[in-house]
């Protein structure tokens, strides 16, 4: 025997009455009430013999999709489930409005989404974040771990004298400054991802054709400092360092950071000697 709970809502939600012809008057009534884009997968799944067999098999039945009220979507869950009783066995099918909490996860979803992309972006210049970067690493080291990492090369770049154009010319001409040499790096190694990781601090994870370029792509950065140099435009020094089976990205970054370190001097000479 078949029976309804929330008799009221019947007509709204599109489900029959009472009857032996309940499941085919049911998907009949899903044409018309149903979200054009869910009626397919309702009249996949709601089938007297889908159902009946999952509420045997795990005690409830249950599919959550949209029905058109008011010319709105507003998403339900149908449930059903067999009730014991003195005179037989029945099967209670009911539906529950539950629009407001979908509605509400949704939005607790794209706002975690939405906190997550800004969490990975660099809100001055644009390119990947400090926490974007620990999160690759952090991917790089599983695959070290797992012995699958393709070859990679770190390169480590600093922006020279932001901290003296920030002293002499304030530091919105600082964070333009910065915004400037990020455009530079960012123009040189344009098929890999770009980070944020300090104060004037970047970093370039290079794979794939990046990688296999990595001398030539330093070589441009070096070429442009010397031009740089002798017109007074930004200088950036930039180390680099390939992986080498290393136990840990954190090995191939120092070393790339103490070859940064070396150009940062050499460079500095130059700058003072021209």
């Amino acid at each position: 025997m078949l029976s309804r709970e929330h008799e009221r809502g019947c007509d709204s939600y599109g489900l029959a009455r009472d009857g032996d012809d309940f499941f085919d008057e049911t998907r009949k009534q899903a044409q018309r009430f149903n979200h054009p884009e869910d009626v397919g997968r309702f009249l996949s799944a709601f089938t007297k013999e889908n159902v009946m067999a999952e509420v045997k098999r795990s005690g409830m039945f249950a599919l959550t999709y949209r029905i058109i009220m008011d010319s709105k979507p507003f998403y339900v869950q149908l449930k059903a489930a067999l009730l014991h009783e003195e005179e037989g066995v029945r099967l209670i099918v009911g539906v529950n409005d539950i629009d407001a909490s979908i509605r509400q996860e949704a939005e607790i979803e794209r706002r975690l989404a939405q906190a997550q992309r800004e969490a990975n972006r660099d809100a001055l210049t644009g390119v990947k974040s400090r926490h974007a970067y620990l999160d690759t690493e952090e991917q790089l080291n599983r695959q070290i771990a797992e012995h699958c990492l393709p070859e990679f090369a770190i390169a480590i770049m600093d922006v020279n004298d932001l901290k003296k154009v920030n002293d002499t010319t304030g530091h919105k001409a600082g964070d333009q400054y910065l915004r400037d040499a990020c455009k530079i790096i960012c123009n040189v190694f344009k098929h890999s991802p770009v980070f944020r990781v300090g104060g004037d601090e970047f970093a370039v994870i290079a794979r794939n054709e990046d990688c296999l370029r990595i001398e030539e792509l330093l070589g441009k950065m070096k070429d442009r400092n010397t031009d740089a140099i002798r017109s007074g435009g930004i200088v950036i020094a930039c180390g680099m360092a390939k992986y080498e089976n290393d136990a840990s990205v954190a090995l191939v970054f120092e070393r790339a950071d103490r070859n940064m370190y070396e150009d940062k001097k050499r460079l500095k000479a130059e700058q003072e000697n021209n």
